[in-house]
């Protein structure tokens, strides 16, 4: 049995579709995140997948790429994915990017964030959960592998509202969000580009689930 860690309920929602696996939602909380992947081993996990949708780091990548990571990067190191399944998921999904994922315990939300950033790690993308799901792969030994979809590219600002909206269960809080709207008027061009990422990153994030769930 494979346990998918994901950040938000779309995610999750489109990752519990796939045969033979466990989905834990973290709501885009890193200690969640850690807590939740334990659970998914004791509950017999034998293998940990990060999948969900991420922000671009590299320049150039645009929105809607698929990336398989081939390691984990965080402020604590480095942890290497599996390379017979990242292999299978490469020969799945040709179209992908391979490369390193960065793992942050905090949204890097600007684009000035991000491009020090990619400066820094070079790594493709970064997420909430894969550096999560890499340190409690590696305290259990049992394979890694990270797929995740860009929904905000290097040049795009993720504005404040997006977080704020993320309920403990990942679900979108609307009322929450048009309330910090309403305080906040200047954020909504940002969050108009990155809606429409989201949904052109989930969008084939669905593709991806569907061909996990084929033989």
């Amino acid at each position: 049995m494979i346990g998918i860690l994901c950040g938000i309920e779309a995610e999750a929602a489109i990752a519990r579709k796939i045969a033979n696996v466990e989905v834990a939602c973290a709501g885009a909380r890193p200690q969640r995140a850690r807590w939740l992947a334990r659970e998914l081993v004791k509950r017999g996990a034998k293998r940990l997948l990060s999948f969900g949708i991420a922000g671009g780091l590299e320049p150039g990548l645009p929105v809607s790429s698929m990336i398989i990571g081939s390691q984990v990067t965080s402020l604590d190191g480095s942890i290497a994915c599996d390379n017979t399944w990242t292999t299978e998921l490469m020969q799945k999904f040709p179209e992908a990017h391979c490369g390193s994922v960065w793992g942050s315990e905090m949204i890097v939300a600007s684009a000035r964030e991000k491009r020090a950033l990619y400066e820094k790690s070079r790594c493709l993308v970064v997420d909430m959960e894969s550096q999560c799901a890499a340190q409690i792969a590696a305290e259990a030994n049992i394979p890694l592998a990270v797929i995740r979809v860009v929904c905000d590219s290097v040049d795009m600002d993720v504005p404040p509202v997006v977080m704020a909206s993320i309920a403990e269960d990942g679900r979108i809080n609307v009322g929450k969000a048009l309330w910090h709207l309403l305080r906040h008027p200047l954020q909504v061009p940002d969050l108009f580009h990155v809606t429409r990422g989201t949904g052109r990153a989930l969008n084939v994030l669905r593709s991806c689930g569907k061909l996990l769930g084929s033989p």
